[in-house]
Parts: C-alpha cells; sequence; structure tokens
C-alpha cells in the first residue's frame, strides 16, 4: 500500500470546490466624493501564513508574509479604530478555549512576532488613545478584537449578529469568540446598524462619518457579523478592508475560496463566505483600481500604505467620544 501520509494534508487542502461567478450585476464605479482626514496603518504583529493552507487549488504553495493590523481613520464623524489584533495578555485570552481552539491560539503566541499593543500602535500616530470616538472590528476572532481589551473604555461598535456570537460565547455556548475576549467586550459593545447605504453590490451597510467617506457593510460568512470597510483615503484612492474573508489577495484574484481544512475550521458558514469571495473577485474585475485589502495579507498593506505609517493631516481634536452609533 502506498504511503499515503503526504498526500492526505495536501487533498484536505485543496479539494475545496471551486466557486463560481456572482449572480448579481457587476459593480459600477461610484467614484470618490468625501474622503477621510487622515488614515494610518497600525501593525501590531507579524508571522507567515502557509500560502496553500490560504487558497484553495494552489499552484504555488508558497508561504506568504501575515500580518495582525489595525485601520486608524479620521474624519467628520470621530476617530475610528479598526481591528485591535491579539490580546495584550493571551494566556488570559485562552482561559475557556478547549481543544484544536487553544491548541491554534497556543500556538500563535509562540509563532506571532508582536511589535506594539493597541495603546502603543495608536499613540504612535499621534493620536491619543482616550479620544477615540469608537472600535470596530471586522469581526470577533481573537485576532481582531482581543487587542481591544487594551483599550478598555473605548465602545465597541459591532453588528447585532456579532454581538449575539458574543453573548453566546460568554455563556459558554460558542467559541468563535473566546469567552474571555467576549465578557471584556460585551459591557461596552454597542449594536452598528446596517440599514443606511452600502458600497458597490452591497446594498445596505452603514456611513461611519455620515459623509460616505467611510461605509461599513456586511459580509456573513467567515462570521454571522463579519462587515468589510470602504474607505476613500485623502488621496483619492480607494481601500476596501475586507477581514478574513479572504486570507490573500489570490483569494479573490483566483476566485477561490480558502483551502477545505481552513474553510471548515474557521468558516462559520462556508457557502456563504464562498458567496464574498465571489462577490470581491467581481468587485475586483469590474474595478481593479479598488485596492481590496485582506486582513492578514501584508503585501496588500504594503500596496496600500507603503510602510505603517499616515495618509493624510496629523491629527486634531474631534467629537467628544460618544456611546451608539450615529
Amino acid at each position: 500500500m502506498p504511503d499515503l501520509r503526504g498526500v492526505w494534508p495536501a487533498l484536505l487542502v485543496g479539494c475545496a470546490a471551486h466557486l463560481g461567478p456572482p449572480t448579481e450585476p457587476p459593480p459600477k464605479d461610484e467614484g470618490v466624493g468625501a474622503t477621510v482626514a487622515r488614515a494610518c496603518w497600525v501593525e501590531y504583529a507579524r508571522d507567515v501564513m502557509p500560502g496553500k493552507l490560504a487558497v484553495a487549488h494552489r499552484g504555488q504553495p508558497e508561504d506568504q508574509d501575515s500580518t495582525q493590523s489595525g485601520l486608524l481613520i479620521t474624519g467628520e464623524g470621530g476617530t475610528f479604530l479598526i481591528d485591535g489584533g491579539m490580546a495584550v495578555d493571551l494566556a488570559h485570552e485562552v482561559e475557556g478555549v478547549h481543544g484544536l481552539p487553544r491548541y491554534f491560539l497556543n500556538r500563535a503566541s509562540k509563532t506571532w512576532d508582536r511589535l506594539q499593543t493597541p495603546v502603543e500602535a495608536v499613540t504612535s500616530t499621534g493620536t491619543d488613545p482616550a479620544s477615540l470616538t469608537a472600535a470596530l472590528p471586522t469581526h470577533g476572532h481573537f485576532d481582531h478584537l482581543g487587542g481591544l481589551l487594551d483599550l478598555p473604555d473605548v465602545p465597541v461598535w459591532m453588528p447585532e449578529p456579532e454581538i449575539e456570537v458574543a453573548r453566546r460565547s460568554a455563556a459558554g455556548e460558542r467559541e468563535g469568540t473566546t469567552p474571555n475576549d467576549a465578557i471584556g467586550v460585551l459591557p461596552r459593545a454597542v449594536s452598528l446598524s446596517m440599514d443606511g447605504p452600502g458600497a458597490w453590490s452591497w446594498s445596505s451597510g452603514h456611513d461611519l462619518m455620515g459623509d460616505g467617506s467611510v461605509l461599513v457593510v456586511p459580509l456573513p460568512g467567515h462570521t454571522p457579523g463579519s462587515v468589510g470597510i470602504r474607505v476613500a483615503l485623502p488621496d483619492g484612492r480607494e481601500v476596501f478592508l475586507v477581514g478574513d474573508a479572504v486570507w490573500l489577495r489570490e483569494g479573490y484574484e483566483e476566485r477561490e475560496p480558502k483551502s477545505w481544512l481552513a474553510s471548515r475550521f474557521v468558516d462559520d458558514d462556508v457557502d456563504a463566505a464562498g458567496v464574498q469571495v465571489a462577490r470581491l473577485w467581481a468587485l475586483h474585475q469590474a474595478l481593479p483600481d479598488v485596492l481590496i485589502l485582506p486582513a492578514h495579507d501584508r503585501r496588500a498593506w504594503l500596496e496600500a500604505f507603503g510602510s505603517p505609517g499616515c495618509v493624510g493631516d496629523p491629527p486634531t481634536p474631534g467629537p467628544e467620544p460618544t456611546t451608539a452609533p450615529g
């Protein structure tokens, strides 16, 4: 009998279904109206991501630089931190997590090269963390939500489906969000309505600044309340931060989901996640100048920003932090 020890992992990585094209019309160029005053790439940690695990059917399985990063944006509606990376106290974050999730969280503590805490990252841009209007994670997994425990006085805005995941996690019913992340964030969680204007082929969303410069749209699949954030940069370019809808840009370029193994482990709804990948592919085909930003693909961040740092004017005192999306 042939030795299949090296074959089965490859099959599990590569046997995800190919995705079909989306059914809706292709996105149209909406143009850039209002822009944010400032957008900053803040980087918390770095690692390497296996390409064959991140994208199904990869002919080139090379590893890629991976990042845990946040996007700090300032505009008419205030100053917002998108994504917070993993918790500063990762041992506390892992408490209450069991099985394979606990194994991978423990592994993360050893493989990720931590660069700075969220407080340090925000401060490095010349922004006082106390001036943040709110934090807005793209979704509630440990490497996006956990770092917000380092900012205990900042409201956390999330769509209701993601808040419900946190409630269930805090009650011990679900581990999509780690229990201690959920317990730490829920007292300051604020429901983000998604019944306002959307972007491109996403028909609904939330106008974060009130002027169209930042539009939050639902991207359910990876988690029930995952979101994407379309940001009009001060220099007129548009970025679309898509969280973990794809891990690497090859996902939307090749219209491929995550590997079979990865998608079954990390995606809440594999079919819904595939729909979002196909829609991102359609957006890229129709509007290639839009910079689609997978949260962990460091190459995409480098393309958008060149290096960690800011685009736009230095911060000025903004609106007082609020307790509800406005």
